[in-house]
């Protein structure tokens, strides 16, 4: 019988489970945190958060001193039972090259391609770095059985085996995640990477628009910058909107995320168009929901899909300045209409889109698929 409770899931070698071992930061940490915290309970796995290096994988297995042993790409160590392995997140080359030899890949999460997203985003990106990440994804996707992706539509353009995808979804942890008191005035907010193609000039604009007729509209903009171009773009913004006493910008720590979002009364998704933007599910979407405030979104597919199949927020009739503005004064102007869509927000994330509800989904057909394998790893 094993730790889940049903026969044969965690009969035999066992689990190993990567996942981010630091307290998160914002949305990839976090999700690495606890995409397969669910399928670790239920199969009493082993937890390494020191993994992601080829020498800390290697520790895990072998332990500290044959740890250092070398391992060839793509030779097994003769060693019997091999732990079924998930990660929760792709693996460099050395790191792979190890669970490999050391473990029996089952399960990783591809929730991100990066090739597609430079070019959605207009990144400029060396071309030899975007081979590389071109070439880590399709070495996991070679490697592991099973691979867990945000939406069916993402796996599609990512060019992944149907047959092998099993659709994650994302979400949020309502437990760090909770509903503060609302703002004495409108307020429009977002949470966000500092960085081009996210939409944020489009949003500053859209709210110049909407104080025509909500003059006392004021945005809040929490933005994160990862890296140094990320920092040099925060700077540029900040030179831009310097002069708007009622446009702030700052930052949002996860642990306070709850209580920071409460300052807006509606949380903004200002994505522009392209076909990686219409695949994505971002955290920022399931955190909004989780903080009970309702959402103004341009029409990419699948977050759009979830705000209006929720009714927890208005979708803009098109990716214009002008379209977004009317999207925030139509919902911000109904205050009752605002409380209500946050008050199903909230409700959908507890329901729907906390990290338990989904981590116990996506661990359930884990387990089903690795269940119905034939013979043993």
């Amino acid at each position: 019988m094993s730790a889940s409770g049903r026969p044969g899931y965690g009969d035999g070698p066992g689990w190993l489970v990567l996942r981010e071992g630091r307290t998160p930061r914002w949305g990839g940490e976090i999700r690495r945190r606890h995409v397969f915290a669910r399928l670790a309970a239920r199969t009493g796995a082993r937890i390494v958060e020191d993994g992601w290096s080829d020498g800390g994988l290697r520790r895990a297995t072998l332990g500290p001193v044959a740890g250092r042993l070398p391992v060839a790409l793509g030779r097994r160590v003769a060693r019997s039972p091999r732990p079924r392995f998930a990660a929760s997140e792709k693996l460099r080359e050395a790191v792979l090259r190890s669970a490999v030899a050391l473990t029996d890949p089952a399960v990783v999460a591809v929730y991100d391609d990066p090739v597609a997203q430079a070019a959605t985003l207009g990144i400029g990106m060396d071309r030899d770095w975007l081979a590389t990440l071109a070439s880590r994804q399709r070495q996991n996707v070679e490697a592991f059985r099973w691979l867990v992706v945000p939406t069916a539509s993402f796996a599609e353009l990512a060019g992944l085996p149907a047959d092998r995808v099993i659709v994650g979804g994302n979400g949020t942890d309502t437990s760090v995640v909770r509903v503060g008191a609302w703002p004495s005035r409108p307020t429009i907010g977002v949470v966000s990477a500092a960085a081009p193609g996210r939409g944020l000039e489009l949003l500053v604009e859209a709210a110049r628009q909407a104080r025509r007729e909500l003059p006392d509209l004021q945005l809040r903009l929490w933005l994160v910058a990862t890296n140094d171009d990320g920092r040099a773009y925060l700077d540029g913004l900040r030179a831009t909107v310097g002069l708007d006493p009622w446009i702030e910008i700052a930052t949002a720590a996860y642990e306070r995320l709850g209580e920071t979002l409460a300052e807006a009364s509606a949380l903004a998704i200002p994505h522009p168009p392209g076909a990686y933007m219409d695949v994505a599910l971002p955290v920022k979407l399931f955190d909004s929901l989780a903080a009970g405030r309702p959402l103004v979104v341009t029409p990419r597919r699948e977050t759009a899909a979830i705000v209006a199949g929720l009714d927890v927020g208005v979708v803009a009739a098109g990716d214009a300045a002008s379209d977004f503005a009317a999207a925030i004064t139509g919902l911000l102007a109904d205050e009752p209409r605002t409380r209500a869509a946050g008050e199903r927000a909230r409700a959908a994330a507890e329901a729907s889109f906390d990290w338990r509800v989904v981590g116990d989904r996506i661990a359930e057909e884990v387990l089903q698929r690795e269940g119905g394998r034939q013979g043993s790893p």
